[in-house]
């Protein structure tokens, strides 16, 4: 089985790569949200390959999800999901890049462009899989809106719904993770913090109260708080309610983090400013509370802040599914087949949050694994090495020909 694999991946993996450097080309940057033009694209290659592609104008109707199955496929026997994101952040300043973002120039056997590894690659495998693997309840979702916690796949979700779709089983969100196996992936809450201060003439500054200076106070507050929290485990997390030896491995792995990642304060130069704003990004583990994670903040800007308002930007929950699963132990399988043995153990907690929390949500058994590493998703010169491109494509197809098929009794089928 292996070799016919193989084969067949390599027959097309010509066409999954000038997908891939076709969809780095065409920006789909979040903000503003410009996936149109990527998702046309996608929906027109699609039924070129020999799919049924719907084009879903909701919840957005200029930004257009994708939802595609094969063509002999009903809807009550689709049971396995391959989700990713159409939209990839801006390219920011171009002093970091020495490629065009847009680009998707192969040098040296990486792919580069913005997209490249989060995650237009794997977006051309998902578009591809279906020539190389013939499975009738195999369903594709390419979602819009995940870099800025948008309901994208949560509104394909309630849509398949409502076509009938509602028997899936297993999911793969195919997110960068260098082909390592997260079972479990973090949270996270971005805050917005408004700090108020007195305004007054720049010349007489103690006649007011500097906004900027109580919120650069409360910055380094949070700098020492995130060096802090990096250090917490299972056992010293207060709100852990479990018995710290039933907690699995995957979850001690996951480190909370937290950034402050965007700023703005002022009206001009000679004013004392009144009021500055921050942005903080703060990564909850599996065995925080988001509430309590909220109250520490606050707690600390109470402290160093003084007068300020805090409101939520977007949450996003934490998932860990059991490593039990027969989808992750088919995934271990297959790529112990195709010899990715350098990271053993393949399981891992995904540093990111990403949609699966919308498919764990529905009852679905669903991981977060693809090609690419984090660690190039939103840099500058991002990029992907061809050659694991092909490997995941090599491990996708092995693992689809070996997963049971499902029908109403969800315990049949075996790996």
């Amino acid at each position: 089985m292996l070799y016919k694999i193989k084969d067949a991946v390599d027959r097309e993996m010509q066409s999954i790569v000038e997908d891939a450097r076709e969809l780095i080309r065409i920006p789909s940057r979040n903000p503003p949200g410009e996936e149109r033009r990527c998702a046309e694209y996608i929906h027109s290659r699609l039924k070129e390959l020999g799919l049924n592609s719907i084009l879903l104008h909701e919840p957005y109707a200029d930004r257009p999800q994708v939802i595609a199955y094969a063509r002999d496929s009903r809807s009550d026997e689709l049971r396995i999901v391959l989700n990713g994101h159409i939209d990839t952040v801006p390219e920011g300043s171009m002093e970091g890049w020495s490629v065009d973002p847009f680009s998707g120039m192969i040098k040296d056997g990486k792919m580069y462009g913005r997209g490249a590894a989060d995650m237009k690659s794997a977006l051309a495998v998902m578009m591809h899989i279906c020539k190389i693997v013939s499975r009738r309840d195999l369903l594709l979702c390419f979602a819009i809106g995940e870099e800025r916690a948008e309901p994208g796949t949560s509104t394909i979700l309630k849509h398949l719904r409502r076509l009938g779709i509602d028997r899936l089983r297993y999911g793969i969100v195919m997110e960068p993770t260098s082909l390592k196996i997260a079972t479990c992936q973090m949270g996270a809450l971005w805050l917005n913090v408004k700090v108020r201060g007195r305004s007054a003439h720049a010349s007489i500054p103690t006649n007011g109260i500097n906004a900027i200076v109580r919120a650069c106070k409360a910055i380094g507050a949070l700098e020492a708080y995130a060096r802090d929290i990096a250090k917490r485990n299972i056992s010293s997390s207060s709100s852990n309610n479990d018995s710290s030896s039933m907690i699995s491995n995957i979850k001690r792995l996951c480190i909370p983090r937290c950034s402050v990642t965007m700023i703005t304060g002022g009206v001009k130069e000679n004013v004392v400013p009144d009021e500055c704003s921050f942005t903080i990004d703060r990564r909850v583990a599996p065995y925080e509370s988001a509430n309590d994670v909220i109250n520490e903040i606050k707690m600390l800007l109470d402290l160093h802040a003084e007068e300020y308002e805090m409101s939520m930007i977007a949450e996003r929950s934490p998932v860990c599914i059991d490593e039990s699963s027969i989808l992750v132990k088919g995934l271990s399988d297959a790529l112990a087949t195709i010899g990715i043995t350098d990271h053993h153990p393949f399981y891992w907690c995904f540093p990111g949050s990403t949609d699966n929390e919308h498919i764990v949500r529905e009852g679905i058994e669903s991981i977060v694994w693809g090609p690419g590493s984090i660690e190039q998703a939103h840099a500058a010169d991002e990029h992907i090495s061809v050659e694991e491109l092909r490997l995941s494509a090599y491990a996708l197809a092995l693992l689809l020909s070996k997963l049971g098929y499902y029908r109403d009794d969800k315990s049949a089928g075996t790996v």
